[in-house]
């Protein structure tokens, strides 16, 4: 009797534990499968180290706020024109950087947070009309990066009507190359890059302006079908990191 009095007083306590594992387990559903974060090679905010693993200041980030919102991803570089058109399939979950491309415009959900803020500067060597609007570049030569959207400065480059003609670089080293090599009067390119790109040799008639500051989010596709609910996670992760000064 003693036995059996002993293991049935166990089931109100083994009762209570199942209520709260289910309890715990509707708070918190369990996610299917890690989500797919992609971002482009723009260090020091987002690049891919010589052993392949992601690094960067948005990349450190996006791991913190993950793990205090509980979500499992795996993330990877995309080239940027694939990236933007895979994030709008549903081929990609989530973007880390602007929300601005065109294709992500009624394709994606964006977080409320701004998680940084970078800096594009139009650059140039010697005496050359100052740059502050994509009109100034109407009927001239520009060094850009392939597939960069420069907050949609690219899409008028890309009318015929305006005679933009673009010289592609592929790295930031390169793009400052060609503009000290002449290739063309004008460079687009975001601060840090480009300062990674001079590594403390900065030629004495090297002149900029900036053009804007472009805000990052976390960018998710409306392709998956927790899109708001994920969003609304992060932004909550973010704010809470942030007040608690546990992000920069």
């Amino acid at each position: 009797m003693h036995r059996y009095l002993a293991t049935s007083g166990l089931w109100p306590l083994r009762a209570v534990a199942l209520l709260l594992l289910v309890g715990a387990a509707w708070a918190f559903p369990a996610q299917a499968k890690p989500l797919k974060v992609v971002y482009v090679e723009l260090p020091p905010y987002t690049y891919t180290d010589p052993d392949g693993t992601p690094k960067g200041s948005l990349v450190g980030l996006t791991q913190k706020v993950a793990a205090d919102a509980g979500v499992d991803y795996a993330s990877e570089s995309v080239p940027a024109r694939r990236l933007f058109q895979g994030i709008a399939a549903g081929e990609y979950d989530m973007f880390i950087g602007i929300k601005t491309p065109e294709a992500f415009q009624g394709t994606t959900v964006a977080s409320r947070s701004v998680i940084a803020r970078i800096d594009l500067h139009a650059w140039s060597i010697g005496a050359v009309p100052e740059v502050r609007t994509k009109e100034d570049l109407a009927g001239k030569q520009v060094i850009v990066l392939t597939g960069y959207s420069y907050g949609g400065w690219r899409s008028y480059f890309e009318d015929p009507a305006n005679r933009v003609q673009m010289i592609e670089a592929r790295t930031p080293e390169q793009a400052l190359q060609l503009l000290v090599a002449g290739r063309a009067p004008v460079l687009l390119q975001y601060q840090l890059p480009m300062e990674q790109a001079l590594d403390g040799k900065r030629p004495p008639d090297l002149r900029s302006s900036l053009i804007s500051s472009l805000d990052c989010h976390f960018v998710v596709s409306l392709k998956h079908p927790d899109a708001a609910e994920l969003v609304g996670r992060l932004d909550a992760s973010f704010e809470k990191l942030k007040a608690a000064g546990a992000l920069p």
